[in-house]
C-alpha cells in the first residue's frame, strides 16, 4: 500500500499538509476532523479530564481511517508510540512521518487547543518534552518544520513519499 501517516505535536502542520496534498490529487483524511463530525463534543472530554474518554474515539477513527483507502493520514497530536492504536497503526505497515517542531517554532498555534487549556502553557510544555521520544520512536522519518513554510516540507515530505513508492 502507497500511504503515509503525519505525527506531531499540535500545531506542527500535519492537517494543513493533508489539506495541501489532497490539492495535489493524494486522497487525504484528517483524524481530527473525523473524530469531530463524529463527536462534535469531542474537545470538551480533554477539557473536562476525560482523556481516556477521547482516546477510545480517537482509536476508533483510527481504526476506520487505517481500514480505508487513502494516501496521506493526518493523526492528532497524541497519536505516537505509546498511543493505544499504536500496535493496530504497526501492523498496518502504514509509514509515519513526524513533523519534528520546537516549543517556540509552535507558540501561537495550539493556546486554543483543548490540552492546552487544560494545562496551562507550563503543563503543555510538559507534555511536549514527554511526547518528544515517542514521535521519534514512532516515525519512519523526522522533517523538521522550524523556518519552514508549507511548501518547503511538503516538497520533502514528496522526496519521502518518491523514495518509497516510485
Amino acid at each position: 500500500m502507497r500511504r503515509l501517516g503525519l505525527i506531531g505535536f499540535s500545531g506542527s502542520g500535519k492537517s494543513s499538509l493533508a489539506a495541501f496534498a489532497a490539492k495535489k490529487g493524494f486522497k487525504s483524511v484528517d483524524s481530527d476532523a473525523l473524530i469531530e463530525a463524529k463527536n462534535p463534543n469531542a474537545a470538551e472530554l480533554l477539557e473536562n479530564g476525560a482523556e481516556n474518554d477521547f482516546r477510545t474515539l480517537e482509536t476508533s477513527v483510527i481504526s476506520g481511517i487505517l481500514n480505508s483507502d487513502f494516501d496521506f493520514a493526518a493523526f492528532g497530536g497524541g497519536v505516537h508510540f505509546a498511543h493505544p492504536a499504536w500496535k493496530e497503526i504497526y501492523q498496518s505497515g502504514l509509514k509515519l512521518v513526524y513533523l519534528r517542531s520546537s516549543f517556540e517554532n509552535l507558540v501561537g498555534r495550539f493556546e486554543e487547543r483543548p490540552l492546552c487549556k487544560k494545562l496551562g502553557r507550563e503543563g503543555y510544555e510538559k507534555l511536549f518534552s514527554a511526547r518528544r521520544p515517542l514521535y521519534e520512536k514512532a516515525a519512519a522519518f523526522v522533517v523538521d518544520t522550524d523556518g519552514r513554510g508549507l511548501s518547503e516540507i511538503w516538497s520533502e515530505i514528496e522526496e519521502i513519499w518518491n523514495s518509497l513508492f516510485r
